[in-house]
């Protein structure tokens, strides 16, 4: 039984969103999903008054999220990633880009449909 692993990607940067899906069909990942999403600080600031004038609320606020998840069976796929977006100057080390990282699954059930058949 292979290993699978899961792909998220927590995007801070939406012009890098082009860039970072050629690099997940790159890698063989092509049925991700993709959530557009909110920070904490932006629930907190819009969300619940006690929170809106506090300073890391009103930074965050107006930030740009997408959360990207996807199965694969390559422990490695994070360092494949990572040379592929150096390629477009894209590096997850710089602060406000976002993060990566893969979660082993214990089990999975389904396929996913075949996108480019």
């Amino acid at each position: 039984m292979e290993n699978n692993y899961l792909l998220i990607i927590i995007l801070n940067k939406e012009e890098y969103e082009e860039d970072i899906s050629s690099a997940l069909i790159e890698v063989g990942i092509t049925d991700a999903t993709m959530i557009d999403s909110e920070g904490l600080g932006k629930f907190l600031a819009e969300g619940i008054p006690i929170f809106a004038g506090f300073r890391f609320g009103l930074e965050s606020a107006k930030q740009y999220r997408k959360v990207i998840i996807g199965v694969n069976d390559d422990p490695n796929v994070i360092e494949e990633l990572i040379i592929i977006l150096k390629d477009s100057n894209i590096d997850f080390n710089e602060p406000g880009i976002g993060m990566m990282m893969t979660l082993n699954l214990e089990s999975l059930a389904g396929t996913p449909p075949e996108i480019f058949e």
